[in-house]
């Protein structure tokens, strides 16, 4: 299989530490490529060009997040990732946690535009997403454990972008029992080997 990806990229961040937590390291060939480029070596693979995408052995070509992710948690019967309805608190979280990342990513996006061009509007929706989404996940981080789960994963990776991204966003000082499950859960290898380059 080959994973196409970009290193700042949280969705990408999302199947490579998955893949990982798996071990399926020796089954994945991991290649970096560009986005939003004409030329990108991505797009002879996927005409969206974008990441994650996934070839498979077989020459199936996936694209989108959990897709992937529930593809590569069927080669490992020991350890199930991705949730279904047996496990709805998992379920529940991980379709909130897309919607935050979803908009996480939008703002990100805005913020990189020269200042000119920015919409301040679209910063402040993002913003106020984010803090409401930030509070219910403070709410909940009693319940999040280290044990990981693609909700949990796609959380972490969340929170990491932020902190690389937008930087000046102080989330921490409001939200310390997320703070602390997620200074603990980015400290797993899987989550340092993947971290996005500043």
């Amino acid at each position: 299989m080959k994973l196409f990806y970009t290193p700042n990229s949280p969705y990408a961040r999302i199947t490579r530490v998955t893949a990982l937590e798996l071990n399926l390291s020796d089954k994945i060939k991991m290649q970096k490529v560009t986005v939003r480029d004409a030329n990108s070596t991505l797009l002879n693979y996927n005409p969206t060009g974008k990441v994650p995408t996934l070839e498979t052995d077989d020459k199936f070509i996936l694209s989108e997040t959990r897709i992937i992710c529930a593809y590569f948690d069927s080669f490992n019967n020991d350890i199930r990732l991705v949730a279904d309805t047996s496990d709805p608190f998992s379920l529940q979280l991980e379709g909130l946690v897309g919607g935050f990342l979803d908009g996480v990513a939008v703002w990100v996006r805005e913020v990189r535009r020269p200042k000119t061009e920015q919409s301040p509007s679209i910063i402040e929706l993002e913003q106020s997403r984010a803090l409401r989404c930030l509070g219910h996940f403070e709410k909940l981080s009693d319940k999040l454990d280290q044990q990981p789960k693609l909700a949990h994963i796609m959380l972490g990776c969340t929170l990491g972008i932020i902190e690389a991204r937008l930087q000046k966003f102080q989330w921490r000082q409001k939200h310390l029992g997320l703070a602390k499950w997620y200074d603990e859960f980015s400290s797993r290898s899987s989550m340092q080997a993947t971290k996005p380059e500043v």
